[in-house]
């Protein structure tokens, strides 16, 4: 079941990214009075573009984090749903720094030092965050 929810998520993705990069490269949009943007960025690194133009570090890093959140999911005390929010995550990135050398962000969140960011970072994060949850609340 739980592969479902990580090719679903994956989808969802890998469409938004296209949509964003047809519909908001040259047209970007706002919403709310100007509190979420939504303009088609070229993210070169990760995190807040660390990293930036060292493809080949970044793929190997993001291979090795694969191989092991995968390895993962055969750990009996593991929250699923929050480590397939994470590969799904990390799976749409790698895939476009795979193809394209880059990764396509595109939400901005008009606050102060707001990163642009993309459906996959959304996920990863709201799995990290389901897993320390979970982690906290059984301590």
């Amino acid at each position: 079941m739980y592969l479902w929810i990580v090719f679903f998520l994956f989808f969802i993705d890998i469409i938004s990214k296209i949509i964003a990069e047809k519909k908001l490269k040259f047209h970007p949009k706002s919403i709310l009075d100007g509190a979420i943007h939504f303009y088609y960025v070229r993210n070169f690194g990760i995190a807040f573009n660390k990293l930036s133009h060292k493809k080949w570090l970044i793929l190997t890093l993001n291979f090795v984090l694969l191989i092991y959140i995968t390895s993962l999911y055969t750990a009996p005390n593991i929250n699923k749903i929050g480590l397939s929010l994470v590969l799904a995550g990390g799976l749409g990135n790698t895939l476009n720094r795979l193809f394209r050398g880059y990764v396509i962000d595109f939400i901005y969140f008009n606050i102060k030092g707001s990163p642009v960011f993309n459906m996959a970072d959304f996920y990863i994060l709201s799995g990290i965050i389901v897993i320390l949850i979970e982690e906290i609340i059984i301590i």
